[in-house]
């Protein structure tokens, strides 16, 4: 029964975060503590290897349809490559409360600021030198944010991209490129002390890559971009208010 209630969760998590250029581990690692895996040798890993898989699967999806800039994406995901092993080393058995209080604000502000659906970049958006070295300051941030907490940094390079002048389907087409290898080499770190059944591991494996396609393939042909920037931002804002709330609670 754990297995199927398992499995359902990342289906779940996986259909709706592929679909804004994610994989999900930032709500994925908290169900999966709360349906009974060890934070630290099952939650975290198993949470970053279903978000790889998520990214890559939807990643290719994008790519086919035309909607991954990858002029744009490559500095991103140079940087998050870079930065995902440092933070998976120093990464701690879990988030301080301090720490889960400002993810959960800047989460909060990243999906209305992704609503406002407005460039901060002006109306030439940037030029092609700070485009790359936006790229590579903000990507070694999300990427060191990828491993020390566990949480895909999808939203956020989707966000930034969007804050840059991308379109939304667009950010949401090239995010999932940027962070993928960032999940995998993290998921490696953590791999190491990893403890989930194969019974659990399989199924979960299995529901991250059908619902990963499914969610990127109706995106890409259903949904239009202020669609894609609500749901963002309802996203968003629910999983800033459910860590708010356990880190005011202490949890």
């Amino acid at each position: 029964m754990q297995a199927f209630t398992i499995a359902l969760a990342v289906f779940a998590v996986s259909f709706v975060f592929s679909m804004m250029g994610a994989g999900g581990s930032q709500i994925l690692v908290p169900i999966l503590f709360w349906l009974g895996l060890d934070f630290k040798s099952g939650a975290i890993p198993l949470g970053l290897l279903t978000s790889a898989i998520t990214c890559f699967s939807a990643g290719l999806v994008y790519l086919r349809r035309g909607l991954v800039r990858l002029s744009t994406g490559w500095p991103f995901a140079l940087a998050v490559l870079t930065g995902s092993p440092l933070g998976a080393l120093l990464a701690r058995p879990a988030s301080s409360r301090a720490l889960m209080i400002a993810f959960a604000v800047v989460n909060i502000l990243v999906g209305l600021l992704v609503l406002r659906g407005r460039s901060l970049a002006g109306e030439g958006g940037l030029s092609r030198e700070k485009e790359v070295l936006t790229g590579l300051l903000v990507g070694l941030g999300i990427g060191f944010m990828i491993g020390f907490v566990a949480r895909d940094g999808g939203p956020f390079t989707m966000a930034v991209l969007v804050l840059m002048g991308m379109d939304a389907r667009e950010a949401a087409g090239t995010a999932p490129f940027v962070v993928a290898a960032g999940c995998l080499v993290a998921f490696l770190v953590h791999a190491f002390g990893m403890a989930v059944e194969a019974m659990i591991l399989t199924p979960s494996v299995a529901a991250a890559l059908v619902a990963s396609q499914m969610g990127a393939r109706f995106m890409s042909s259903r949904l239009e971009s202020r669609t894609v920037r609500i749901l963002f931002t309802v996203i968003m804002i629910t999983v800033g208010a459910v860590i708010l709330i356990q880190a005011l609670r202490g949890s």
